[in-house]
């Protein structure tokens, strides 16, 4: 992408990132907003809450007049605009549903873009297409942008990943469900753990140095780190699944991985031995 691209691309993704915000603040009256109103084209349940953040997103695109691919998990792949799809954007409108609904200060929006070539381009799409990247925690007004082999940002400044190598020495992050004895060598050998449960804004807490790990070894959607994995990437960081493979999952829906994030290639050695 030039630099006019980029320019239009992360300037879309704050107007849909301010909309959805507003529309989360604005659907806070709504005394259902906890309620569960269907089952979501990723096969998860949709809360109201979600399907507010997502219409709010979806408003702003059908008004950017580009045509366009949008992936979301709620409404799943669809086609905005009329020509032949110029771009996709692979979008979490509410990252951390959950904490969004108990007012827990981490939740946010996630939204990835790559460059099309029509329509039938989609399906050769992998995250490694991926060229821009926004994530925005809602409540610490904090956003993370990214765009491939050119940089990675907190709030418009340079970030880094630690240079902690040592998993003795780390702060991870997972997400948990339920009992996970896989993970019962990592809790008792890495230095901290927390768990948030918003995976796109955790992984953003990896690329700016706060944690040093983030793992999920029971497998995520693709679409929950589409934006988040460029924009480790770009602040230095290291992105495996738990058997060392490069991530280079085709974007799709229902497509999942398992992760693992850390600063570098000595700190994930040393977890996966951990896991093994």
């Amino acid at each position: 992408m030039n630099d006019d691209e980029i320019t239009y691309w992360l300037e879309l993704c704050n107007d849909i990132s301010e909309n959805v915000e507003d529309a989360i603040d604005t659907a806070r009256e709504d005394p259902t907003l906890n309620s569960i109103t269907k089952i979501g084209a990723d096969g998860t349940p949709t809360h109201k809450i979600d399907e507010y953040a997502e219409n709010a997103a979806i408003s702003i695109l059908e008004d950017s007049g580009k045509s366009l691919i949008l992936i979301s998990e709620e409404i799943g792949t669809i086609k905005i605009g009329d020509e032949d799809a110029e771009a996709i954007i692979i979008m979490d409108p509410l990252d951390g549903t959950t904490n969004a609904l108990k007012n827990l200060p981490c939740y946010g929006i996630s939204i990835a873009i790559g460059k099309l070539c029509g329509d039938s381009d989609l399906e050769n799409v992998s995250l490694d297409d991926i060229e821009v990247a926004y994530v925005k925690n809602f409540p610490t007004n904090d956003v993370y942008t990214a765009v491939k082999d050119k940089f990675s940002t907190k709030n418009n400044k340079l970030i880094q990943v630690s240079d902690t190598i040592k998993a003795k020495n780390a702060t991870v992050s997972t997400y948990m469900y339920r009992t996970r004895r896989d993970l019962n060598r990592i809790f008792s050998n890495v230095r901290r753990m927390r768990i948030m449960g918003a995976i796109a804004v955790e992984m953003c807490y990896l690329a700016e140095g706060i944690y040093d790990v983030f793992l999920d070894t029971n497998a995520v959607r693709v679409l929950d780190i589409a934006a988040s994995q460029l924009i480790i990437k770009e602040a230095g960081g290291f992105i495996t699944d738990i058997h060392s493979n490069v991530l280079s999952s085709q974007i799709d829906l229902l497509a999942k991985t398992t992760i693992v994030a850390t600063s570098n290639s000595e700190l994930q050695k040393d977890i996966v031995n951990l896991l093994n």
